[in-house]
């Protein structure tokens, strides 16, 4: 092994192949933990469970869930309405107060919050983004 490393730059050579294995060991535990991916919403379900995460007793009776899936819109019978969007990866949510931040083009709406730090979300909500951008004007009317 000495003479090996006596060789110029095998060293250099053994410290990049030790430093290579190190990193697909830890790619292959990131993967293997689900670190690092790529979420979207698979359904309804799914976006039922992220609106009752979200909000204790939110009961969607309504979801238009984005075509990527990278999030949705669910509204309970009390007529509440909740934006749920993907970050990083998992998902956050916010209950939308007015419609003040809505804007609907074509087929997308885009969703901007009173809470700068969420951001805003535009969903590919297809046939539905009109039905849904209508439904928002009424946020905010009785207050």
């Amino acid at each position: 092994m000495k003479a090996l490393l006596a060789l110029p730059g095998a060293a250099l050579a053994a410290q990049a192949a030790g430093s290579l294995v190190a990193i697909l060991v830890l790619a292959w535990l990131a993967r293997k933990l689900g670190l690092g991916g790529d979420p979207r919403i698979t359904g309804e379900d799914h976006a039922r469970a992220l609106a009752e995460e979200a909000i204790c007793g939110f009961d969607p009776e309504a979801i238009c869930i984005d075509r990527a899936g990278i999030g949705a819109l669910a509204r309970d019978r009390g007529g509440r309405v909740l934006l749920i969007r993907q970050h990083g990866s998992h998902f956050a949510a916010r209950q939308l107060a007015s419609h003040a931040g809505v804007r609907l083009d074509g087929r997308f709406l885009s969703i901007a919050t009173d809470d700068t730090r969420f951001g805003k979300v535009t969903l590919d909500l297809g046939d539905q983004a009109q039905v849904w951008a209508a439904s928002l004007r009424r946020l905010g009317a009785g207050a």
